[in-house]
């Protein structure tokens, strides 16, 4: 059962940070010259044996596991930690309904979210969604609708997505003590979604209404102003020149001018949201030290999948550093 105390969970996380990958951990994966010697480095830094990619993605899955479960168990309030944790509901959501589409079986779910993944499995597989909560059965209804005429893995994608924020500002909304870190990290990656949408529809040649049937809620920048964006990539720092995420979407901009992809704004924006939330790590009556501890395990399993991979296909060191996150600790 959730505890009451916030000093609790703090105390919880606080024996638990010393085990955090570090950075020169970090760096001692990249110098390696392969996938193995990789996994060795994992192991000494005490995650586990692994020898190979696929060892070191089930090493990463069980701290990502252990974390969620960790969270789940000892948070004092639930509707702001189940905020970080609903996109894993959405994602399984997302796997369950285009594997059905696909004639593909038992996919693997994850199993960090809030709703039971075998529920999850029966209701898409009947398509009868009584059995979830209320506030998920109309955009899955919707979805329902719409597959039965055409397989359109967009629409499920943007339905689903619309869905997580507006399930996250109800929970917002309804918690008694939401720190401002909280709602402008969600503010900045509804941003950021809604942006990375406007960049795509115009590399795709859509319209902007095209990408305002996308958006989702809950972010600072109005669709008039993406709009702009789908007819030109290069008003993108007018848009958001009054953000205070301004400088990290510049450094993120000047890569895509180069002709480096979305990838580096992806990972501008994740620095930026980690960033909010990194100050409160030493507070003690606060929620943010456990909601840092989750976004520490979450950006290093990332981190840790992304250099095993890369590794094993010789990947170049560019490539790694522009998908590469800051870290938490």
């Amino acid at each position: 059962m959730p505890q009451i105390s916030h000093a609790y969970a703090v105390g919880r996380v606080r024996s638990l940070e010393k085990n955090l990958l570090s950075k020169q951990t970090l760096e001692r994966m990249l110098s390696a010259p392969n996938a193995q010697e990789a996994a060795r480095t994992l192991s000494e830094a005490g995650w586990g044996d692994a020898q190979n990619v696929q060892e070191v993605d089930v090493l990463a899955q069980n701290h990502m596991r252990n974390a969620c479960a960790l969270v789940r168990e000892c948070t004092p309030e639930t509707d702001i930690t189940d905020c970080f944790l609903l996109k894993f509901d959405i994602l399984n959501l997302k796997t369950l309904v285009k594997a059905r589409l696909m004639g593909q079986k038992e996919p693997v779910l994850s199993p960090n979210g809030t709703l039971n993944e075998d529920k999850l499995r029966h209701a898409v597989a009947e398509g009868k969604y009584s059995d979830l909560p209320e506030e998920y059965q109309e955009t899955m209804a919707k979805i329902e609708q719409r597959v039965a005429v055409e397989a359109d893995p967009l629409y499920i994608d943007a339905q689903l997505d619309k869905l997580l924020y507006r399930l996250i500002a109800t929970r917002l909304s309804r918690a008694k003590h939401v720190p401002e870190e909280i709602y402008a990290y969600f503010s900045a990656k509804a941003d950021s979604v809604n942006l990375l949408i406007a960049l795509r529809a115009h590399e795709m040649g859509k319209s902007a209404d095209f990408a305002r049937d996308l958006y989702v809620e809950g972010g600072e920048i109005p669709a008039g102003q993406l709009a702009r964006v789908v007819e030109d990539p290069g008003k993108v720092l007018s848009v958001v020149e009054r953000m205070p995420y301004a400088p990290w979407v510049k450094r993120g901009m000047e890569r895509y001018e180069h002709g480096e992809g979305l990838a580096p704004l992806e990972k501008q924006f994740d620095d930026y949201e980690i960033g909010l939330i990194r100050p409160g790590r030493y507070q003690v009556t606060s929620i943010l030290p456990l909601i840092g501890y989750l976004l520490a395990r979450e950006r290093e399993t990332a981190a840790v999948r992304l250099i095993v991979t890369a590794k094993s296909v010789n990947a170049s060191e560019a490539a790694l550093e522009a998908r590469l996150r800051e870290l938490y600790a």
